[in-house]
């Protein structure tokens, strides 16, 4: 139990060190991780879960590129991005944004 305290005091501690740009960083993260979860799963879909410091989320796939899944995922050209995240399956190539 004190190791415990000891970590969470440590990561309170930590979390108000962190640069305010280190967000966008964890949203890049947490984008990539749902595109990923996509590629492994073979079909496109929200992943739910967290959003990171955003409040949409797009998603989109593609057989001709990674650029071409980002252009046809919801809201884009609409929303402001935070984060992105593309991954290539076996059949194409899948992405997430999250946006603001």
């Amino acid at each position: 139990m004190q190791r415990f305290a000891f970590l969470f005091l440590f990561a309170c501690f930590v979390g108000t060190m962190i640069p305010s740009n280190f967000a966008q960083g964890c949203d890049q993260c947490i984008a990539k991780q749902k595109a990923a979860q996509q590629a492994s799963e073979g079909r496109m879909r929200h992943v739910g879960g967290s959003m990171g410091s955003g409040r949409f989320e797009g998603v989109g796939f593609s057989t001709v590129s990674a650029d071409d899944a980002i252009r046809k995922c919801c809201y884009w050209g609409q929303r402001t991005p935070v984060g992105v995240g593309v991954t290539r399956g076996n059949n194409g190539w899948y992405a997430t944004v999250l946006y603001r």
